[in-house]
C-alpha cells in the first residue's frame, strides 16, 4: 500500500495545499487510514474517501467524482 498521504497530497482534491499548510488533509487521511484497516475494496473505499472530503468540505468545495475517488482509492491500494 501506498501512504495515503502522499496519494491524498498530490491529488489535492480541493486545491489547497498551494496556500494551506501540509496537514491540511490530515484529519480525513487519519479517518481514510482507520477506513483502511477495515479491509475494504476499491469500490468500497471509493464511497468513504468521497464521503469523507464531502462532510468535510461540503459539495460546494469538494467536486471531485466518484469515480476519481475510485482512481484514489485504487492508488492507495496499490490496484494501479
Amino acid at each position: 500500500m501506498n501512504s495515503v498521504k502522499t496519494i491524498i497530497d498530490e491529488w489535492d482534491p480541493i486545491d489547497l495545499l498551494a496556500y494551506a499548510p501540509e496537514d491540511e488533509y490530515d484529519f480525513e487521511i487519519k479517518e481514510i487510514e482507520q477506513i483502511l484497516a477495515l479491509q475494504v475494496d476499491v469500490d468500497q473505499l471509493a464511497v468513504e474517501i468521497f464521503r469523507v472530503f464531502t462532510e468535510a468540505f461540503g459539495t460546494e468545495v469538494f467536486k471531485k467524482s466518484l469515480e476519481e475517488c475510485r482512481n484514489i482509492a485504487g492508488k492507495t491500494l496499490g490496484k494501479t
